[in-house]
């Protein structure tokens, strides 16, 4: 390495590890997203420690409970409790406690269809069949009030079949007499990952039967149940891991991100407390009936857990149930655990929320039917072109990083559906394109095995030339996007940062827009991670940083977008 180059990686570390320490972790950008580190992990010596992963959604409720509760001093068989907090995804976790990655002696996903899966997916009962709940939410669409007026709210109830009709329609908002408003743009997170995105496909199925309980594998295959659902899902913007993702696009790109979002109300009513100028979003209440996000306190019978740290879980439980309250509950937006609770604090209709709703409450299909639907879901869900462009620099010979991205890369095409059209572009000092999208999409796995390192940095002219290429397909139908991988700063680009945030903010939210999601590999990225999260956030992608030990969560996290 050259003696300038040892110095920009020294400044590098010190901006990474200065990152480190204000964001507190590695992730998505500001979102709450994916896993973050445990909280407190430390336990007092001789105390019974207990591991908790909880969803991103309570992290501002929970985070002073456990605070709160460490403090107390609580006890079981004369040993003090020690809970050491987790943020997890909902459905990154039940995938991952499944295959044995993560051993959490409790659990609190959004809803109890994570545990169902679990259970399915592990083929053993690791949760309990009924778990008390912490708080409640159900799931709404949000909505801008200007355009849920355009539809008749507050006095017409607007639900799916009105959603659907204007998710198909070429008119847009135009077929309501708005043609101000553009087209329709609907948002959910994605069903394998996310609550919310889980349950308003769910959802969907039962708006497309009639049914309010008892959904079946076979309705969830009958042609005009699932012809309604695949029109709804190809008319999807992008998909995503977490609400809070799309909610801080929201604040960021107003109106013009989103038309309607299938999102938590407490995900709502914590946008409107933050919306800076963005118009206020309204929680409408589907007709045909919603879930509630039960968030229950899953303690896991799994042979790794012994009977004293179960009995340390459920005395953190009975610390929560005495603690949270509906005033508790409602300052953080939530509803509290007993449904024949009034709901307090925010949830108000001034707010947004509507606390007599909702009138229609649906069941949880069986975890044999949710299973179903996911796999139904990858068939029929949009599709997507994505270009993966990677950095093959020599400094990618360092710490192993091209083998442990290769192992991401593999995750990646592992992770998204055979409908996608991948292509993959390599770059040093020079770019090299070896599939181009939609070609080549079985010699993938063996091109990124081949791989190899050499060279110097052209990341600003790779980022530009990967938007070029997926935007030359013109692709209306298709989400369309980069994802950037580099482990340094640029050395070798004809263009520089600036030039290519431009050249991205150009596409407006125009509907074959390409979005960016870069990854700044590696403590020597660091310098660089400024222009990469501009470059992202430009194009209405995501930012993230990773490591040779979590790449491939990295990389399984962004396939969540597609």
């Amino acid at each position: 390495m050259k003696p300038s180059q040892i110095a920009i990686a020294v400044l590098a570390i010190l901006a990474v590890v200065a990152v480190a320490v204000l964001s507190g972790g590695v992730g998505g950008g500001d979102d709450g997203s994916g896993s973050g580190s445990p909280s407190g992990s430390k336990a007092p010596e001789g105390s019974v420690r207990v591991s908790f992963a909880y969803s991103p959604e309570k992290e501002r409720l929970l985070k002073p409970l456990i605070a709160r509760f460490n403090d107390a001093g609580r006890e079981v068989d004369g040993k003090k409790v020690f809970v050491a907090g987790q943020v997890a995804a909902s459905g990154e976790a039940q995938a991952r406690i499944a295959r044995g990655s993560l051993e959490p002696v409790a659990w609190s996903p959004a809803s109890s269809l994570w545990g169902r899966l679990l259970n399915f997916e592990a083929d053993r009962p690791l949760a309990p069949d009924d778990n008390p709940s912490i708080v409640r939410t159900p799931l709404v669409i949000a909505m801008w009030k200007p355009f849920a007026r355009a539809l008749g709210y507050p006095k017409k109830k607007i639900g799916f079949k009105q959603l659907t009709r204007l998710a198909v329609s070429n008119q847009g908002f135009a077929s309501v007499g708005k043609p101000e408003f553009g087209r329709f743009k609907l948002v959910h997170t994605n069903p394998d990952f996310s609550t919310s995105g889980l349950s308003a496909v769910v959802a969907e199925y039962y708006a497309a039967t009639g049914k309010k309980e008892g959904l079946t594998e076979s309705d969830v295959t009958e042609s005009a149940a699932r012809r309604q659902v695949r029109n709804i899902e190809r008319s999807i913007v992008h998909y995503g891991d977490t609400t809070l993702f799309i909610a801080n696009e929201m604040r960021r790109n107003g109106p013009g991100y989103a038309s309607a979002v299938a999102m938590e109300e407490a995900t709502l009513l914590d946008f409107n407390r933050r919306r800076g100028g963005q118009p206020p979003l309204v929680a409408l209440y589907p007709p045909e009936g919603t879930f509630y996000s039960d968030n229950p306190f899953i303690v896991l019978d799994a042979p790794y857990n012994s009977r004293a740290e179960k009995a340390g879980a459920r005395e953190f439980q009975k610390f929560l149930t005495e603690e949270i309250d509906a005033q508790e509950a409602g300052r953080e937006g939530f509803r509290p655990a007993k449904l024949e609770e009034k709901p307090a604090g925010r949830v108000s209709a001034a707010n947004g929320a509507d606390p007599a709703q909702p009138a229609r409450v649906l069941g949880l299909p069986e975890p044999r039917v949710l299973d179903r639907i996911r796999r139904t879901w990858r068939e029929d869900r949009k599709p997507a072109n994505v270009m993966l462009v990677v950095d093959t620099s020599g400094s990618m010979n360092d710490e192993n990083r091209l083998a442990r991205a290769k192992d991401g890369l593999r995750t990646f095409l592992r992770e998204v559906s055979p409908n996608d059209r991948i292509g993959l572009t390599i770059f040093s000092d020079r770019i090299q394109p070896l599939a181009r999208i939609g070609q080549r999409r079985r010699e993938l796995p063996s091109l990124v095995g081949r791989l190899i390192a050499d060279g110097g940095t052209a990341v600003y002219d790779a980022a530009a030339r990967g938007v070029e290429d997926v935007r030359r397909l013109k692709d209306r139908d298709r989400i369309n996007a980069v994802v950037l991988l580099t482990d340094g700063e640029d050395t070798d680009s004809s263009l520089d940062a600036d030039e290519v945030v431009r050249r991205v903010a150009a596409q407006g939210d125009s509907e074959d827009q390409v979005r960016v999601f870069t990854i700044a590999y590696s403590a020597e990225a660091g310098g660089a991670a400024d222009a990469l999260r501009r470059i992202a956030r430009a194009s209405g992608g995501q930012d993230y940083t990773g490591d040779t030990d979590d790449i491939e969560t990295v990389y399984r996290s962004i396939s969540s977008f597609f």
